[in-house]
């Protein structure tokens, strides 16, 4: 058993440390350590409130009602003043159901402390308890007056008008609290409660997608619906605007969560966004390190030819690699929400396109401290990345869709990807290899992309446009088909993932 040392000569921390010890029970309801460590705590600090209401809370938590009497009793003689005296010892009697002497317990707490935010709410809680659900709201708005900068109050007000069956008073009462506290996932998930109450399963998905992705889904939403209502006038431009619309609010779905996961991902990281401009460096000077100085099969300008090759091939590598597990990972949204999967990918694909731009950005500057500069034949750079983005997409997203049918791919990616990088010429010239062999190598679009970069880079020349073109139609009907596989396989990952 734990005691405390309260010998006169010992000299005891400071309370507020001294309690954290007790608080981290509380905050993990372990009722029955936090009410012993109360106790301890009340033999070095028996003249400070919390040690006797906080430990009678705990005794009432584990149903020891006796000894919360006692401890109460005794804090409403020590503490008079203390406006939890008697709400605490009004929750007592809530839950002893001994309703009279709660409200008298109020309504001296009313009197003497109307200021206090526990005092409307423990009179709300008796006033519900007793069946006076008009007072209980009453109670509950004065706790929403008192503290406005507390979330408590407004979550007991909501909850009021879900327990009432008054869901559209509810869905309004939950927005108020997203509006004031918009990190708090309670907001959206009981506000989507309330709607599937009101059979509105479309508003109750959008709430379940801000809640998990970013709140300007609903905000797009209601300014698409406002649209509709003013400008739709036959069923056929209806189904136009709402084709639309599905497909604005599923760009804005993509974009937002690409946002919110980049903030999320680097607001881990003590260097953040230079990760990456640093990420690309490191590989850099590894590659060169070993190519260009330990193994001499470099050459002049070995730096440029690297990093002109390394930057498109780690955009292609971290997009298909992010989206290889896509599906997987957000599976619990989707199986919460009918949703593309596609979308999963997608987001991957953005987000490794934002964090690549400053990333050619130190590419361009990197070219023009070489004295590489811009001439007339860049504007082919315009093709070669729309070709890129579609290969990426491609690709990416016929891995995503085949891992949840077959998990174990998930270890092949890297693998693949790394076989891919030794086959695409990144840190070698495909000129030497053997004459024979140059052509099959330049089968590979990722090698030939690589080389079109250079081909504008250092040699200041078109790439073969003819091939490319072929290389940008077949990864455009490659997309299409996918497209289509994705909107067959909807309703069956939901099965497969569950499996």
């Amino acid at each position: 058993m734990v005691t405390l040392n309260t010998n006169s000569k010992t000299k005891l921390p400071a309370h507020e440390l001294a309690f954290e010890w007790a608080w981290q029970a509380v905050k993990e309801k372990n009722w029955e350590a936090a009410a012993h460590r109360w106790e301890v705590l009340r033999q070095g600090y028996p003249s400070h409130p919390a040690t006797w209401l906080q430990n009678a809370i705990a005794h009432i938590e584990t149903g020891d009602f006796e000894h919360a009497e006692y401890l109460l009793s005794h804090a409403r003689q020590e503490f008079p003043d203390h406006p939890q005296t008697l709400t605490e010892s009004a929750f007592l009697a809530i839950r002893k159901k001994e309703c009279d002497t709660a409200e008298g317990y109020l309504q001296q707490a009313r009197h003497k402390h109307p200021d206090a935010v526990q005092t409307w709410l423990k009179s709300s809680e008796c006033a519900e308890e007793i069946g006076q659900l008009a007072k209980a709201t009453e109670y509950s708005e004065k706790a929403c007056q008192c503290s406005p900068d507390l979330p408590g109050p407004y979550i007991q007000y909501a909850e009021l008008a879900m327990r009432n069956k008054q869901w559209e008073q509810a869905l309004e009462r939950w927005k108020k609290l997203r509006l004031l506290f918009p990190n708090l996932h309670v907001g959206y998930i009981r506000a989507a409660d309330a709607a599937r109450h009101l059979n509105r399963p479309k508003e109750a998905r959008q709430l379940i997608l801000a809640q998990q992705y970013d709140t300007s889904i609903l905000d797009n939403d209601s300014q698409n619906e406002g649209l509709q209502s003013k400008t739709l006038q036959s069923d056929k431009v209806s189904k136009q605007h709402n084709g639309h619309t599905s497909i604005t609010r599923l760009l804005n779905l993509i974009w937002a969560k690409a946002i919110f996961n980049l903030r999320s991902e680097d607001h881990h990281n003590y260097l953040s966004y230079v990760w990456w401009i640093l990420e690309p460096l490191i590989h850099m000077a590894i590659y060169y390190l070993v190519f260009g100085y330990l193994l001499q099969r470099g050459g002049e300008n070995f730096p440029v030819f690297l990093l002109t090759g390394l930057i498109p091939w780690m955009w292609f590598m971290k997009a298909v690699s992010s989206s290889s597990n896509s599906i997987i990972a957000g599976q619990h949204l989707l199986l919460q929400v009918d949703l593309p999967s596609i979308v999963f990918p997608l987001v991957s694909l953005v987000q490794s396109t934002l964090k690549q731009i400053p990333v050619f950005i130190l590419l361009f500057a990197f070219l023009w401290l070489h004295n590489i500069t811009p001439s007339a034949n860049w504007w082919a750079l315009l093709p070669v990345i729309t070709v890129q983005i579609l290969l990426t997409i491609a690709f990416a997203s016929m891995v995503a869709a085949l891992v949840p049918f077959m998990r174990d791919l998930t270890y092949l990616v890297p693998t693949g990807l790394t076989l891919l990088m030794f086959l695409s010429g990144i840190f070698y010239d495909y000129r030497m290899i053997p004459v024979e062999w140059q052509s099959a190598f330049l089968m590979n679009p990722v090698a030939f992309l690589l080389q079109c970069y250079r081909d504008i880079f250092i040699g200041n020349s078109l790439p073969d446009l003819q091939t490319l073109g072929w290389w940008g139609i077949g990864s455009a009907v490659t997309c299409i088909g996918l497209a289509y596989a994705y909107k067959r396989l909807r309703y069956v990952y939901p099965r497969v993932l569950m499996e």
